[in-house]
């Protein structure tokens, strides 16, 4: 067993092995899983001096404390959990360097709910149909198919290349849309969606003042992460990064690929407005 590892002593809410996802047999049924906010995981490993695609922790609202059983470099992104490393704090989107036996603790962020973090040389867990991800609903990929959980011991790969820069700028961008069915598309228009209980990773339920339809259900076709569906009762669901791959509700448009991150970043009873884009 290699020494370049960390031991999880709390795995908070919800922590997971991600890489850009894309199992490799999405025709066949595997969703494609992965960074739910691709922006800051390649943001987090570019800052690590990782290559791109390196298996990285997605952490959901914080709580996470570990120990570093090696020296090495990281960088943490998306949301800032107020992060502490031996009680000192921790900036976020920079690059960091770390000595064996310290701790790092990840606190609940004040805003936005996932936080990325890259350690130099990506987490070492087997590569499942062409990926290191987790796909929670096959328990499959990732470390063991499963959440992190206190006690685990988390590989490490050795160390490629220095990073390239050290600080990056977090994004900033409005949120867009662009509509394949225009007569649905408009329900989606002007008003003020809020992100319900029961989304996950699958998707995002959202509530708000809805125009139920008529159209029922379609014949089931295939569905990708950013497709808005539109049930019965007019209330949009966003297929988010471990959607499944075929539906039958009507699609009402699709979030384009460069805003994904802020969806995958709104915690429950966030405000959501959609605008509308065409390229």
């Amino acid at each position: 067993m290699s020494d370049r590892a960390v031991r999880i002593e709390r795995a908070g809410l919800q922590s997971l092995v991600v890489d850009h996802g894309r199992f490799g047999l999405r025709h066949e049924g595997v969703g494609w899983c992965g960074a739910m906010d691709r922006g800051s995981y390649d943001a987090a490993n570019a800052l690590a001096g990782n290559a791109c695609g390196a298996a990285a922790i997605e952490v959901v609202l914080g709580d996470v404390v570990l120990t570093f059983a090696c020296d090495a470099r990281f960088a943490l992104t998306g949301a800032d959990c107020n992060a502490e490393l031996d009680g000192e704090p921790v900036r976020a989107w920079t690059t960091h360097r770390v000595r064996a036996g310290s701790r790092l603790m990840l606190q609940r962020p004040v805003a936005w709910m996932r936080t990325y973090l890259a350690i130099d040389g990506g987490i070492d867990v087997p590569c499942v149909l062409g990926s290191r991800t987790t796909d929670l609903l096959a328990s499959m990929g990732g470390f063991a198919g499963r959440a992190l959980r206190s006690g685990d011991r988390v590989e490490l790969g050795e160390p490629t290349q220095a990073p390239l820069q050290t600080t990056i700028e977090p994004p900033r961008a409005a949120f867009v849309l662009r509509t394949h069915a225009q007569a649905l598309g408009d329900r989606l228009w002007h008003r003020t969606w809020t992100v319900d209980h029961q989304s996950n990773r699958m998707g995002y339920r959202l509530r708000g003042d809805s125009q139920p339809h008529d159209l029922g259900a379609l014949p089931s076709h295939a569905v990708f992460p950013g497709f808005i569906q539109l049930p019965p009762s007019g209330e949009p669901i966003v297929l988010m990064s471990d959607a499944q791959t075929t539906g039958g509700y009507p699609l009402a448009g699709v979030v384009v690929d460069e805003d994904m991150w802020m969806l995958a970043q709104a915690p429950i009873g966030a405000a959501i407005r959609f605008a509308e884009v065409r390229r």
